[in-house]
């Protein structure tokens, strides 16, 4: 669903896709559409999975290192809680993981709410 369509040259809210940019005159092949990403399924996003809420926001990089931090935190401490010495190891890094999972999905939400100000901002002429 595309809700706004910018200016490729200045970044002003135009009035529809064929429309010249009345800011800086620019062509209408030059009108980029924005999708809206809604803040509360980043978050459920993130919570389901950790990085997937960054992911649906277009920050692949970012949420592949909370996925693959949130999981490798989580592995290596399961697998350490197997022996008495590894769990005192073992259960840290299971918090750790625990931690990194619920800033994720605090970030997704403040990701998405940034990106939509940053859209507001574009509408004001």
């Amino acid at each position: 669903m595309v809700s706004n369509v910018i200016c490729g040259r200045c970044g002003s809210l135009l009035d529809s896709r064929n429309a010249i940019c009345r800011n800086c005159g620019a062509a209408a092949y030059m009108a980029v559409a924005r999708p809206r990403k809604s803040r509360w399924v980043a978050a459920g996003l993130a919570a389901l999975i950790p990085g997937l809420g960054h992911i649906y926001l277009g920050q692949y990089p970012k949420g592949l290192l909370y996925l693959a931090g949130a999981s490798g935190l989580t592995f290596l401490g399961f697998d350490l809680d197997l022996t008495m010495i590894g769990a005192a190891v073992g259960v840290p890094m299971e918090l750790g993981a625990i931690g990194l999972w619920l800033h994720g999905v605090m970030d997704a939400y403040k990701t998405a709410q940034r990106l939509e100000s940053d859209l507001s901002e574009v509408r004001q002429p």
